[in-house]
């Protein structure tokens, strides 16, 4: 049994640990969940580009933690990477159309 407690990561070490353990099928899709969610308040295009990753992810529960986090985080700051986007399946794509976010292009 894994215990972990995600929050608050102080140290940049722990959340490029928790960024991997994302990915991570060994850590419990349950686990890597709940760490999705939690990522939720730090910010950069580290977090935002595992939680990307995490949303394609072979378990529904993952990839779904995932994209709503991102949701949460694009909500948040009103814009989102055309690149970050477009690596998003097409139905994912639409649901963050829907939030009403601009969306940037990076060139």
């Amino acid at each position: 049994m894994y215990l972990v407690w995600v929050l608050p990561c102080q140290d940049a070490r722990d959340t490029a640990g928790v960024l991997r353990s994302l990915a991570d099928p060994a850590v419990p899709a349950g686990q890597r969940a709940r760490m999705a969610r939690a990522v939720a308040g730090l910010r950069g295009r580290p977090v935002v580009e595992a939680l990307v990753r995490t949303s394609a992810d072979a378990e529904p529960e993952v990839a779904e933690a995932g994209l709503e986090t991102l949701c949460t985080v694009w909500r948040r700051d009103g814009v989102v990477g055309e690149d970050l986007l477009l690596k998003l399946d097409l139905q994912a794509q639409d649901r963050v159309r829907a939030l009403g976010v601009r969306v940037r292009s990076p060139w």
